[in-house]
Formats: C-alpha cells, sequence, structure tokens
C-alpha cells in the first residue's frame, strides 16, 4: 500500500520545524544557543564507557575515585564535550538546511 501523504504536494517539512530557520545574515555575534540541562546517571557513564572503550577506573569506580580527590567517579571529558556539541542545542535548526558540517573544535580538559 503506498502511502499517499508521501506525494501530497501541500506537506511542507518547514511547517514541522522546531525554530523558524535563519540565514547566516540573520544571525548576530554573540547569541547563546543553550543545551538543555541533564541529569548524568551511571546509566550514561556506562554506556558511554561502552562505545568509547575508556575503561579507565576513575570513570566507574567509587573507591578508586575518592582515593584521588573525587567525591564520585568522575564522568568522561568527551562525553561531556558531546553534550555541548552544536548538535545538542537548538543552534542546527535555526541553520536549517544550511548547516551541513561541524568542522573544528578546540577544548582542555
Amino acid at each position: 500500500m503506498e502511502n499517499s501523504k508521501a506525494h501530497d504536494p501541500e506537506f511542507n517539512p518547514e511547517d514541522f520545524a522546531i525554530v523558524p530557520a535563519r540565514t547566516f545574515d540573520e544571525l548576530k555575534v554573540g547569541e547563546v544557543f543553550r543545551a538543555p540541562s541533564r541529569t548524568l546517571t551511571d546509566a550514561h557513564a556506562s554506556a558511554f564507557q561502552t562505545v568509547s572503550c575508556d575503561n579507565h577506573p576513575i570513570h566507574y569506580d567509587v573507591e578508586y575515585a575518592k582515593r584521588y580527590g573525587h567525591e564520585a567517579p568522575v564522568v568522561h571529558g568527551l562525553q561531556v564535550l558531546a553534550f555541548t556539541a552544536p548538535g545538542a542545542t537548538l543552534l542546527p535548526h535555526y541553520f536549517g538546511s544550511v548547516f551541513i558540517a561541524f568542522l573544528e573544535l578546540s577544548c582542555h580538559f
């Protein structure tokens, strides 16, 4: 059975945008695009540890982390970085289809 909506000429994906797309000229230097607040759990850390293969005990062993001055295991730096990526904010939605590549990043841990 063919989906008749897929061929509906009146369907406009822009009608379902999270925010209206803007051109680069409409963006202002200094605008802030905030990422949503999150509470990280052990499950998040475990999932990231699995996909990153970073198995250092500072990330999962409570006693090990405490021996080195931390109250709890330390979240992976790259995991925190991922939560600050442009795609974790509304920024790419404002850019719309012109947001095709993220080429460079600099950070310190």
